[in-house]
């Protein structure tokens, strides 16, 4: 089953250059849901109540080089953690959280370096 869990706002279409309207809706579905307990389960169970506070507050946007997708990414102090909720468009051009993460250290500094970060305020 399908749920909207957020919208993609201004301040992200502005961002991104994207060419889409603005409160597009966000949408989540039990298939997605199964592919984050199942490829990243303790990620989830500690921040899945969060998806929606994510993508309505993000600390950072990028667009994903490759994957079409727009990568939402909240830094949270308490657990010095960076979490990711990737949307992607489906070819019926709606958008889904596909997955949802705690990004590596690695990762982290890899966005910095090549200045993937767009820091959204």
């Amino acid at each position: 089953m399908n749920k909207q869990i957020g919208k993609i706002n201004k301040n992200v279409i502005e961002a991104l250059n994207l060419d889409i309207e603005e409160d597009t809706p966000i949408f989540i579905s039990d298939r997605n849901i199964e592919h984050m307990k199942n490829n990243h389960p303790e990620d989830y169970d500690r921040y899945s109540k969060q998806i929606s506070n994510i993508l309505e507050n993000p600390t950072y946007i990028a667009k994903h080089p490759n994957k079409n997708s727009i990568e939402y990414i909240k830094r949270y102090i308490l657990n010095n953690e960076h979490v990711l909720v990737a949307v992607r468009v489906t070819s019926n051009n709606i958008n889904f959280v596909r997955t949802m993460f705690v990004m590596t250290e690695k990762k982290v500094e890899t966005y910095k370096k090549g200045g993937y970060f767009i820091e959204i305020k």
